[in-house]
């Protein structure tokens, strides 16, 4: 065999073991998928959307991907006005269509809907981390709940992280974006990429929300120096776009009202490196060691700290 280094085969052959260490040492990527569409109180409708949208993102390699708040469900009392007589039933039905279809599509799935805890409590408003395994693995219960919530959900009382693809992720619902300290121990976990599903959507006319709910988000990310993945329903008229705020606060948007998804590849070296030089928020706020990352009273009930129970 010819080992002289200027040879050809000498030289090939370097290239080809180059090549080997660089993938062995290569970070994962992960892609993910955030959706937008007129969730409504029609269950099969809503999950004709999401089945649709499992494929598609599928079709284009994403990793797990991530749906609004009560995409199944509906979000009462916009889309139906009580859980009296609610077709459970049906729900639970298409929730493990989801599932199998997430089996099937080898994809994760984040599936904003209603989480039933028994007759004599109100429900929770959730997203459940489906593995695409087709399992329930793991779920995030809204935490702070509005005024108006307070009526029909029941308050969750936990924190959900999820490792994938050696990225820290985490999920929240909604007006958890008011309060900055369920950041802060996000952060604190190491967190990079926060799941957040809304539903600020199908209002009379414009609101003060249109211009709130994105500027929360920039701050959010840029506080704790994290992306956050934000959707929302399109159901008219819908406040604000789904969008992915990055830890410089930049924000990058869907359309407005319009049935879409959004895709984003980590790690996303171009942008890691575009906010460095202005974003200068490395100091970490100090945790409250009594801090209480909810409000009202949440249920202690088998289905409700069992977060991998099927709805």
């Amino acid at each position: 065999m010819n080992t002289n280094q200027n040879s050809p085969k000498f030289l090939l052959l370097s290239i080809l073991l180059l090549a080997l260490a660089s993938s062995a040492f290569a970070k994962p990527q992960l892609k993910i998928a955030t959706c937008q569409f007129p969730v409504s109180g029609d269950i099969k409708a809503n999950a004709a959307y999401i089945k649709d949208f499992i494929v598609k993102a599928d079709a284009n390699s994403a990793d797990i991907i991530h749906f609004p708040e009560a995409a199944l469900s509906g979000y009462i009392p916009v889309d139906f006005p009580t859980f009296e007589n609610y077709n459970w039933t049906l729900l639970r039905a298409e929730t493990k269509k989801i599932l199998d279809l997430a089996k099937k599509h080898n994809i994760h799935v984040i599936l904003g809907s209603a989480h039933y805890i028994s007759e004599n409590e109100k429900p929770l408003n959730c997203l459940y981390i489906i593995s695409n395994q087709g399992k329930i693995i793991d779920r995030y219960d809204k935490s702070f709940l509005s005024k108006r919530d307070v009526q029909y959900y029941t308050p969750g009382s936990h924190i959900t992280t999820l490792e994938l693809k050696g990225f820290k992720i985490a999920f929240l619902i909604c007006k958890d974006s008011c309060f900055p300290e369920i950041y802060n121990i996000l952060r604190h976990k190491g967190v990079k990429i926060i799941f957040q599903s809304f539903y600020n959507a199908r209002h009379e006319q414009k609101t003060i929300l249109d211009e709130i709910i994105p500027a929360q988000i920039r701050v959010r990310a840029s506080d704790n120096l994290m992306w956050i993945v934000a959707n929302n329903s399109t159901g008219q008229y819908s406040s604000w776009p789904t969008c992915i705020a990055r830890p410089d606060g930049s924000l990058e948007s869907l359309t407005r009202g319009q049935t879409g998804i959004m895709y984003r590849q980590f790690p996303d070296k171009k942008r890691t490196d575009d906010f460095r030089s202005w974003t200068h928020n490395n100091k970490k706020m100090k945790l409250c060691p009594n801090e209480v990352y909810h409000n009202s009273r949440p249920s202690n009930h088998p289905r409700a700290t069992n977060t991998t129970a099927t709805p």
